[in-house]
């Protein structure tokens, strides 16, 4: 997907007959710059997007195509560069804009499309915007319709902290009965009326209740 973007990206610029844009070089010392880059560069079709100023940051390259890339973003010799959501955790690379496209991956042990967790996409948004440059950033996000709503709601209201306790009920219920703190069933309705899963049942009550496994009594 990031592969064709790229070529796509280069195909457009190649059209309107735009070239990459480098500070402090001429025209004519860029191109032969850009070219001792290029003759560098292992991956064919980062050989390719590269020449109209396009990066690809991803895992299938080596590591040296992959600093390039870094190196030439960072110090704005390239004006676009393609990555994978990784990035957002793994380096900084600041940008005036950031583009997210699309917010669902393809998760290999459930064979089947997931939603990013929102802390992945708050860490793509925050790569916009870059301190020495600019007054703010921009950040779209790229989206199915019918999850447009619960995103313009994810920016500008605050999402309620749900527990997690319920995962993993049995075992701390388990552990409760084995140092004695819960002998009874009414001890361990009082042990869950103490928690935060409690709290936040009672305010959003379609929490899921059921369990899988139980408690040894």
């Amino acid at each position: 997907m990031k592969l064709r973007l790229g070529k796509y990206i280069a195909y457009k610029t190649h059209q309107l007959n735009e070239m990459a844009y480098f500070d402090n070089l001429t025209p004519f010392s860029a191109h032969l710059h850009m070219e001792n880059i290029i003759s560098g560069i292992k991956d064919t079709n980062l050989k390719l997007t590269l020449a109209f100023g396009i990066g690809l940051h991803h895992a299938g390259l080596i590591e040296r195509d992959r600093k390039v890339c870094e190196e030439l973003f960072v110090n704005q010799k390239i004006q676009v560069l393609i990555a994978t959501s990784t990035l957002a955790w793994g380096v900084n690379f600041p940008a005036h804009l950031v583009v997210v496209k699309g917010t669902e991956y393809f998760d290999g042990k459930t064979r089947r499309y997931v939603d990013f967790p929102i802390t992945d996409v708050l860490q793509m948004m925050g790569r916009a915007g870059r301190p020495q440059f600019d007054d703010q950033g921009v950040a779209m996000i790229l989206v199915h319709d019918i999850k447009k709503h619960f995103y313009k709601r994810f920016l500008y209201e605050p999402f309620p902290v749900e527990s997690n306790l319920l995962e993993v009920l049995p075992d701390h219920m388990n552990a409760e009965i084995v140092a004695g703190t819960v002998t009874s069933k009414q001890d361990a309705m009082d042990y869950i009326t103490w928690t935060y899963f409690f709290r936040r049942l009672v305010q959003n009550p379609t929490i899921s209740i059921s369990v899988a496994g139980g408690c040894v009594w």
